[in-house]
């Protein structure tokens, strides 16, 4: 599953988005970065696809490798 993570300084996450294949006249998009932040995509690992809570999920993607500058 991939998943839309925007970081901001230092590496904290912001904010989260699942990617989703919708139809294709309804375009391409989805979260934007402001400034200083940045938008990353990942596959989210599978121990994490039933997370329920966004404090939880946060602490365990800290440390995917994806989201290292």
């Amino acid at each position: 599953m991939k998943l839309t993570v925007i970081t901001g300084k230092g590496g904290k996450i912001e904010g989260v988005a699942h990617q989703a294949k919708g139809k294709p006249e309804a375009g391409d998009g989805g979260p934007i970065a402001g400034p200083g932040q940045s938008v990353h995509v990942i596959d989210l690992p599978k121990e994490l696809e039933n997370v329920t809570d966004a404090d939880e999920l946060h602490r365990k993607l800290k440390s995917h490798p994806g989201l290292k500058k």
